[in-house]
């Protein structure tokens, strides 16, 4: 995202998330697979807690974090100092958590 300068749940390729997530959290093998996705990014100093916080302000993202079927995750984050496209060549901070749980 910072390299390509987009911002969403969709990959650059148009693909959906759950499609990218199912290349290196695998479906096969497994009666129930789900995956959930939260994003944010910014442009002013942010930390983790404050990542927590406007994640946990936002009702969709609030409902995604507390799910109780989420059995892992993997959370990722990168600075930036002049992230092209939507960030307007500014310094941002591109946060992501993707869940998951396979049954």
């Amino acid at each position: 995202m910072a390299n390509r300068g987009y911002f969403g749940h969709r990959s650059a390729d148009g693909s959906s998330f759950d499609r990218r997530i199912a290349r290196f959290y695998p479906r096969a093998g497994y009666r129930y697979w789900a995956v959930g996705e939260n994003l944010l990014y910014s442009t002013s100093s942010l930390d983790a807690a404050r990542a927590l916080d406007m994640w946990l302000n936002s009702p969709d993202h609030r409902r995604i974090i507390l799910k109780a079927r989420w059995r892992e995750f993997g959370l990722g984050a990168v600075q930036v100092v002049s992230a092209p496209g939507v960030y307007g060549g500014r310094a941002v901070t591109i946060v992501t958590t993707d869940f998951g749980v396979r049954r």
